[in-house]
C-alpha cells in the first residue's frame, strides 16, 4: 500500500517541522490524479510523508477519531484502532469498518452533524445524507436545478455546516443543462445559502470549499488562486490571500488556513482563469495567517502529484491509514463498549498462533502455496511447538515439488519423538506425491500401527494400495 516515494519530489519551509509538532497534528491530503491519500507528518524531528493507495480519492472529513473519505464509487468509513500500532510508535492508525456504495456520483466536500454524513453529490447536483438504504438520500438542491440528473449540471462542489446543520455551498455555474457550468467557469460561480435557499454571492471565479470559522463565512476562488470571506452584513467579498495556483481544500487552525493549491494547465476546462496567467503554478499545501494576510509556511510537490482535492489535519503526531486488505484490518477489532466485558483477545502463545494457522489452511486452499507457508511459519515464530503448523509446511513444500525441504523438516521432527503419528502420515503424503509408493505405504502403515483409529492414514494407505494394484 505504501508508494515508493523515488516518483515524487517535494520540497517544504523550513518552519513546517515545527509548526505540525507544535499542532501535534497530521496533515492528511487526497489526490485523485495521483490516487492517494497522503499522511504529512512530523517524527523525531523530521517530515514523515507517506502514500496510501486508493481508489480515486477525493472528498473528506474526519472527527472523534473518525475519518470519512470519498474513494472510488463509495464512501469508506476509517476508525482509530489505537493500539496497533503503538510498538511502531505510532499514536493513532486508522482502518476500514464500514463502506458504503454509492455509485459513482463524484462525491466533493462532507461533514458530519448530528450524526449525520451530509456529503455533495455533483453528478446529480445535489447535497445528500449517507442512507443504508439506498445509494444516497437527496436533502436539497439549488432552485435553478430542476431534476436530479447523473450529467453534473451546475458542479456544486463546496459545503459547510453552521451552528450545527448544513448552511452553505457553492458551485460553478448556475445552469441546468449537462456540464453548463463550463460556458461561463471564470465568473458563473456563486456561493449559497441553504437555510434561506438564496444565493450570496455571484460571479464568483471556481468557488470551492466554503467554510464557517471565527464568526465569518471564508470560501476559496480557485480560478484566481485566492482566499477571501464573504462579509454577511454588508454583501461583500473581502480577499485575504492569493497563492501560486488553483486553490481547492482547506483546514483552520486558529488563526491559520491550510490550503490545498494545485497545478492547472492552460486547457479547456481552465483556460481564461486568471491562475492560467502566473508564470509558475505549483501543487501541494500552503499555510496561511488569515489575520495578517501572510504565506507563513508551505509544501510543495516538485514532481509525481500535481493535484489536491482535499485537506483534513488530523490530531496525532505520528499516524497510519490501512486499506481492507491489509493483515491488520483482518485481525483487529471494533467492540462495542457494552460488550467489551465479555471479549477477551488472544493472550497465550497457541491462541496468538491460530489465527495464522487457520489463514494458512485458507491459502492453502485458495492454492496460494507459498504465501500459506509464511503464514504457517509466523505461527511458528509464536508457538515453536505447534505441530500441525510443521506439518502442512511440509505438506506446501511437497505440493511445490520441494521433497528434499520437505522431508528433512518431517525427518527432524521424527528425531524428536518418534512417537507422533502424524508426522508419518505426513511423510507418507510426501512419498506418495513424489512416486515412491513403497515409502509412503510403509509411513501410513508406521502411522497407523502407532494411532489405529487413525482415518486419515487409513483412507490413503487404501488409495495408495489400490493405485498399486492397478499397476
Amino acid at each position: 500500500m505504501d508508494e515508493k516515494q523515488q516518483n515524487i519530489s517535494f520540497n517544504y519551509s523550513v518552519n513546517l517541522v515545527n509548526i505540525l509538532k507544535q499542532l501535534k497534528s497530521t496533515i492528511v491530503l487526497s489526490t485523485y490524479q495521483s490516487g492517494k491519500l497522503i499522511l504529512i507528518g512530523e517524527n523525531k524531528d523530521k517530515i514523515d510523508i507517506r502514500y496510501k493507495i486508493f481508489p480515486r480519492p477525493m472528498g473528506m472529513f474526519s472527527k472523534d477519531n473518525k475519518l470519512w473519505a470519498g474513494l472510488g464509487h463509495g464512501i469508506w468509513e476509517f476508525h482509530n484502532f489505537s493500539d496497533v500500532y503503538k510498538k511502531k510508535s505510532f499514536d493513532a492508525c486508522y482502518l476500514p469498518i464500514n463502506i458504503h456504495f454509492s455509485g459513482d456520483i463524484d462525491i466533493h466536500e462532507m461533514e458530519q452533524c448530528e450524526d449525520k454524513l451530509y456529503f455533495v453529490n455533483t453528478k446529480f447536483s445535489c447535497l445528500c445524507v449517507n442512507d443504508i438504504s439506498c445509494s444516497f438520500k437527496p436533502i436539497w438542491k439549488p432552485k435553478f436545478i430542476s431534476m436530479l440528473q447523473p450529467i453534473d449540471k451546475c458542479h456544486l462542489n463546496g459545503f459547510c455546516t453552521r451552528d450545527n446543520e448544513p448552511r452553505y455551498m457553492t458551485a460553478l455555474g448556475t445552469g441546468d443543462e449537462a456540464l453548463s457550468w463550463r460556458k461561463n467557469k471564470a465568473n458563473g460561480g456563486v456561493l449559497m445559502d441553504i437555510k434561506t435557499d438564496k444565493i450570496l454571492a455571484k460571479g464568483l471565479c471556481m468557488p470551492h470549499s466554503p467554510r464557517w470559522h471565527q464568526e465569518k463565512l471564508w470560501f476559496l476562488e480557485s480560478g484566481k488562486g485566492s482566499l477571501s470571506y464573504f462579509n454577511l452584513s454588508k454583501r461583500e467579498i473581502v480577499e485575504i490571500v492569493k497563492v501560486p495556483g488553483f486553490t481547492r481544500g482547506i483546514q483552520f487552525v486558529g488563526d491559520f488556513a491550510f490550503i490545498g493549491v494545485s497545478k492547472v494547465r492552460e486547457s479547456a476546462t481552465f483556460s481564461g482563469l486568471p491562475i492560467t496567467k502566473l508564470p509558475k503554478r505549483v501543487c501541494g499545501i500552503w499555510m496561511v495567517n488569515i489575520k495578517r494576510g501572510e504565506i507563513v509556511s508551505f509544501i510543495e510537490f516538485t514532481e509525481g502529484v500535481d493535484e489536491i482535492f482535499a485537506i483534513n489535519l488530523l490530531p496525532h503526531k505520528h499516524m497510519e491509514i490501512l486499506n481492507q486488505e491489509s493483515e491488520l484490518s483482518h485481525s483487529n477489532y471494533l467492540i462495542h463498549p457494552e460488550d467489551t466485558s465479555s471479549v477477551k483477545m488472544p493472550e497465550t502463545a497457541i491462541e496468538m498462533a491460530t489465527p495464522h494457522f487457520d489463514k494458512g489452511n485458507d491459502l492453502y486452499t485458495a492454492n496460494k502455496k507459498e504465501e500459506a507457508i509464511k503464514e504457517f511459519q509466523k505461527a511458528l515464530d509464536i508457538q515453536p511447538d505447534y505441530l500441525p503448523a510443521t506439518f502442512n509446511i511440509a505438506i506446501s513444500l511437497g505440493d511445490l515439488g520441494r521433497f528434499a525441504e520437505a522431508e528433512k523438516i518431517l525427518l527432524d521432527v521424527m528425531e524428536k519423538d518418534a512417537s507422533i503419528a502424524e508426522t508419518y502420515n505426513s511423510l507418507g503424503y510426501l512419498y506418495y506425491k513424489n512416486g515412491d509408493y513403497k515409502k509412503a505405504k510403509d509411513s501410513f502403515e508406521k502411522a497407523i500401527d502407532i494411532n489405529p483409529k487413525y482415518d486419515q492414514a487409513k483412507n490413503s494407505l487404501a488409495i495408495l494400495e489400490h493405485e498399486m494394484n492397478k499397476k
